[in-house]
């Protein structure tokens, strides 16, 4: 049996069968701008991410006794791999320092974040974010203690 489509259907106001269309093109913005904000959003936290690990893994060498230069080319290299061209803008901002009297190696990073897109001009131009990080390692050596004072 077939059916029929109701006579109302088909005799719909002129101005109503192209609303669908002019809500589309309305909507249509907003949703392509929320899903860039959302892949700057991530790949801002993969940029956070790889800094974080070279910044780690770069004060662990250091902590194990490798030289301090080898920590410097072990972060460029994570930041290499993870960030692609990107990390050409990364170099500067990343310091190891080796704290002998605290028995400990210290390592930070921090640099401004590049906008891949220029999506951050589109949002006013003043959104400044920074990939920032941290590490702190115990020097990996015997240490026998303070020195003995009891006789």
């Amino acid at each position: 049996m077939r059916h029929a489509l109701h006579p109302s259907a088909l005799s719909l106001p002129p101005f109503r069968r192209g609303q669908a269309y002019l809500e589309f093109l309305i909507v249509l913005p907003g949703l392509l701008l929320l899903l860039f904000l959302a892949w700057e959003l991530a790949y801002f936290w993969w940029g956070r991410m790889v800094v974080s690990t070279g910044t780690f893994e770069a004060a662990r060498q250091v902590a194990v006794g490798e030289p301090v230069a080898k920590g410097y080319g072990l972060y460029g290299e994570v930041l290499s791999t993870g960030l692609g061209r990107m990390s050409t803008t990364y170099r500067g901002g990343f310091t190891i320092a080796v704290q002998p009297a605290q028995r400990s190696v210290r390592a930070s990073a921090s640099m401004p974040w590049q906008w891949p897109s220029g999506l951050g001009a589109l949002m006013g131009g003043n959104v400044n974010l920074s990939l920032k990080s941290s590490a702190l390692f115990r020097l990996e050596e015997f240490y026998p203690g303070p020195p003995d004072t009891f006789e």
